[in-house]
């Protein structure tokens, strides 16, 4: 791997993909035992890769369940599925992670004075901040209220609740006992008996359980990026902006930063360069 005046670190794409070809060719999954110069090892690399992308398709839509509420104006979003994320960008920019089983409600525009959406079971909120607007989540008796923050739910009708924040500043109210709480990144605020209880979080796992098996369905790229980089953190990827809009439908499991963008790469015909803690990905 080469290093020009920048830093910048340059991939040898032949020797990359020869090393792939011999891994595949060693793990017994060509059958061809022809030798195949560069580019032909890459298009049959690239075949099995479109036959794998089908599959993840036929799953994603496996996983998305719209539905209109009895209100017309809102919308139902369910991931149906008994593993990964459902990850999908609403109105405003913010972005919802769905555990399975979970389901949100939420306006098609949301209104001038607020942005709420009505959610049940687990997920993780990345909330775009608009001071003007704040991000209310109503769930199981428990509402909260956000400007711009990222933060995980956990809930359940056994009247469970359990809030983690990973950045910003969250207020938790408990319709049961009229109690309010103001909950920042670090913390976690609990449901029991004797109402709700604010702690320092010890387990961040929370946070990273999101990033295992993340689900998009026709997303642009700009909104996959934003949300590898809310939950995944180093190495930061930056796209160029005339890429933002191209759309992508994917899943990635239990993949590294480094591997989700080799494939965002793969799939858009784009390529990337790392440059100390941060990938560019460009035309």
């Amino acid at each position: 791997m080469k290093r020009n005046e920048d830093n910048i670190r340059l991939i040898n794409v032949d020797k990359a993909w020869d090393s792939l070809y011999a891994r595949l060719e060693k793990e017994r999954l060509l059958t061809d035992k022809k030798e195949y110069s560069p580019f032909r090892k890459r298009r049959i690399f690239l075949q099995r890769v479109a036959a794998v992308a089908a599959i993840c398709v036929g799953i994603i839509f496996s996983v998305i369940y719209f539905s209109q509420d009895k209100n017309d104006s809102l919308l139902v979003l369910q991931n149906k599925e008994n593993v990964g994320i459902l990850v999908a960008t609403l109105e405003d920019g913010s972005m919802v992670y769905l555990a399975p089983g979970t389901s949100i409600s939420y306006p098609v525009v949301f209104t001038a004075n607020q942005r709420k959406v009505e959610l049940s079971g687990n997920a993780l909120f990345n909330v775009t901040k608009d001071k003007q607007r704040p991000f209310i989540v109503e769930t199981d008796g428990i509402t909260i209220e956000v400007v711009g923050t990222i933060f995980a739910v956990q809930s359940s009708a056994e009247n469970l609740f359990e809030l983690f924040v990973k950045e910003g500043k969250v207020n938790v109210h408990s319709k049961k006992n009229q109690a309010c709480i103001s909950v920042e990144a670090g913390e976690t605020v609990q449901l029991n008996r004797g109402g709700l209880n604010k702690s320092g979080i010890t387990d961040f796992r929370t946070f990273n359980r999101y990033a295992d098996k993340m689900c998009f369905k026709d997303e642009k790229l700009n909104n996959i990026v934003h949300a590898i980089n809310a939950v995944c953190g180093t190495p930061t990827i930056i796209t160029e902006e005339s890429l933002n809009n191209r759309i992508l439908t994917v899943t990635f499991e239990n993949n590294s930063v480094e591997s989700m963008t080799e494939l965002i790469c793969l799939a858009l015909n784009l390529e990337r360069v790392n440059k100390q803690d941060t990938i560019f990905i460009r035309k």
